[in-house]
């Protein structure tokens, strides 16, 4: 059989406790770093008072709505909302829907996507769980 997307990245799960139906925050330091944490340690309201809240980049929740961004990247390549690593983690951690979409679009037509988040303005969010206002026409 052929093998999914997100297994051309070659990533490997050593351990996964996370359980069915999480719900927990991610917060993105920098590529290759990431903090999880419950669902609401990393909201906006307390994000100041964390100590480390200056390293802090980019926080979403388990199905990649982003509460927080101080990246304005918008690109599958650039670390911020968008960046691909941060949907590799919520597909493994949790098989969301929206992350497994996004992979299987990097792997088979970034450049429609990259030419969707380019038109799109962010009034609805950011994030890919804002997949339904980007525009993906050729």
């Amino acid at each position: 059989g052929r093998k999914a997307d997100s297994e051309m990245f070659h990533t490997e799960t050593k351990l996964n406790g996370i359980r069915q139906n999480p719900q927990y925050s991610l917060v993105g330091i920098q590529p290759g770093v990431y903090i999880i944490g419950m669902k609401d340690q990393f909201n906006i309201h307390d994000i100041e008072t964390h100590p480390l809240r200056d390293h802090m980049q980019c926080v979403m929740d388990e199905i990649g709505f982003v509460l927080f961004d101080k990246t304005n990247a918008k690109s599958v390549d650039e670390f911020g909302p968008y960046f691909i690593e941060q949907y590799i983690l919520l597909d493994a951690l949790s098989k969301q829907e929206v992350a497994q979409n996004v992979i299987t679009y990097y792997c088979r037509h970034k450049d429609k996507l990259e030419r969707g988040l380019e038109r799109y303005n962010e009034k609805r969010g950011k994030g890919f769980i804002c997949w339904r206002f980007l525009s993906f026409d050729s």
